[in-house]
């Protein structure tokens, strides 16, 4: 069944839920943010992906010329192409952190955009929910969240996306248009990662749902209202070292072919039973267990995100953030009756509870910080990162060209080493990206096609690559060094 928002938003019980005392809701979003900060800066995979190391290194770049670079600085294959550093903010961001505290100092940034991630939401919660069934929504944000928490741009977006969001849904409640004063943040949003069109794309969305619940007179001021935020924050969106560019980039990049290539670009797989599942599953227990009214414009956006996230795997992270704060209010309104949850915000028993959990939260966490700031952190040996072979490379290598594994160009770029190929595919393009993966896939015409025009000196592969094992066979390439991660072959002509 679907209402109007505002109709919910005027019912009186659901203003008592939101005028519940606010001490309750300050304290859950602290812990909430807090335990989020500890379980990051512990999680041992945050490290572990290789392009952290060139968005390191395109902050380092900013830093050293004074200026977002437009062009590769990076590779040999692409040098001086068109490259605009989209990320350029989360970058400097990130490198800052780490030439302050090393990858210690990553691990820490990251650790903070989530706790203000939880935060936000956890603060956002309570006002519609009961402390316990607001616990149980925050934690179903963690599965979707946890496969994609990496030291990347994405995960300093995420709070922008969800203040965005909830700043949306209270300007629907004061059946208002958002108040200029939130377009600094599209401009800072724009700057950090790509992501920015979709706070765009809900603009949208929520200045239609005001037009069609607005009276018939009233129309002509909501469409000038809506209007007028969002040509600012269209405006803040362009002011990027790409400008135009950056609003078609993400359009740019979801229709390249080689996405069907990249794990992160997958469609979700439910051959076997996942923690994101289990959360997509819960969620429908709650919503069909009992009349959830959701209007309909937000039930078709919550569909459309959905669909994102069936798409590419990647989108899940933005599943997890907009459906529970788009569905806080339905579920909560459903599940706990206004009046009630309003009386046990207040009742003393469950404001001790709430201070004990927060206590217990708080102790466990303040552990776990103490225990990573007496422990720094290590980079290690993972999938992405050659740590030990690029360690063990001979000196005089360093300046040779290079055939590498796709998840390795980001270490090799932090090195000092310019790859074949890197992270940034959006820059190669489908014809470079399709032709490497039909190399590493054993395509021998195409291997001695790409060495003919390239004259590599040496490679870095998985050993079980196909190409590696190739090599191991080929009299024109010596191995000279492997492990579980990485093989290193040397052309014998530079040895």
């Amino acid at each position: 069944m679907t209402t109007s928002p505002s109709s919910l938003a005027s019912d009186p019980p659901a203003l008592e839920t939101a005028v519940a005392t606010s001490t309750p809701r300050a304290v859950f979003a602290l812990f909430a943010g807090f335990a989020a900060f500890a379980f990051t800066i512990i999680l041992p995979t945050l490290l572990l992906d290789g392009d952290t190391g060139w968005h390191l290194a395109t902050g380092a770049w900013i830093v050293a010329h004074g200026s977002v670079p437009t062009h590769d600085p990076f590779s040999f294959t692409a040098v001086g192409r068109h490259w605009v550093a989209h990320e350029w903010l989360s970058e400097l961001a990130m490198y800052a952190s780490y030439r302050a505290a090393g990858w210690t100092g990553l691990n820490l940034l990251t650790g903070v955009a989530m706790a203000a991630l939880y935060a936000l939401v956890g603060y956002e919660l309570p006002r519609w929910m009961s402390i316990r069934a607001s616990i149980v929504a925050v934690l179903l944000i963690a599965p979707g969240i946890a496969p994609s928490l990496l030291a990347r741009p994405h995960i300093l977006a995420l709070p922008l996306l969800a203040g965005w969001l909830i700043a949306l849904l209270h300007a629907r409640e004061r059946d208002q248009a958002p108040s200029l004063l939130l377009v600094p943040l599209m401009l800072v949003w724009a700057n950090a990662h790509g992501s920015f069109i979709f706070g765009l794309a809900l603009s949208a969305v929520f200045a239609l749902e005001a037009l069609i619940a607005a009276a018939p007179a009233d129309r002509r001021t909501v469409i000038f209202a809506w209007g007028k935020f969002g040509l600012c924050a269209g405006l803040a969106a362009l002011a990027t070292p790409a400008g135009f560019g950056g609003l078609v980039f993400p359009f740019y990049v979801n229709g390249l072919k080689l996405l069907a290539h990249l794990g992160e670009w997958q469609p979700a797989d439910f051959s076997t039973f996942t923690a994101s599942e289990a959360a997509l599953l819960a969620t429908l227990f709650f919503v069909l267990a009992k009349p959830v009214r959701i209007p309909p414009v937000r039930l078709l956006l919550l569909l459309g995100v959905l669909h994102l996230a069936l798409q590419h795997t990647r989108q899940e992270i933005v599943l997890m953030v907009v459906g529970v704060l788009i569905l806080a209010e339905p579920i909560g309104k459903a599940w706990t009756p206004a009046a009630a949850a309003s009386a046990a915000a207040e009742s003393p028993t469950a404001r001790r509870d709430t201070y004990r959990a927060s206590v217990a939260v708080l102790a466990i966490a303040l552990a776990l910080v103490a225990y990573r700031v007496a422990v720094p952190v290590a980079r290690t040996n993972s999938p992405g990162v050659p740590a030990m072979a690029l360690r063990r490379l001979p000196p005089s290598l360093r300046g040779a060209r290079v055939f590498n594994e796709y998840s390795f160009g980001g270490s090799l770029i932090l090195a000092g080493i310019r790859p074949y190929i890197d992270g940034r595919s959006d820059m190669y393009g489908d014809p470079f990206t399709l032709d490497y993966i039909e190399i590493v896939g054993g395509n021998a015409a195409r291997w001695r096609a790409a060495n003919a025009k390239w004259h590599f000196g040496w490679t870095i592969l998985p050993p079980r690559s196909n190409l590696a094992k190739r090599l191991d066979h080929d009299p024109a390439w010596r191995r000279i060094y492997a492990d579980d991660i990485a093989a290193i072959h040397v052309a014998r002509s530079t040895r």
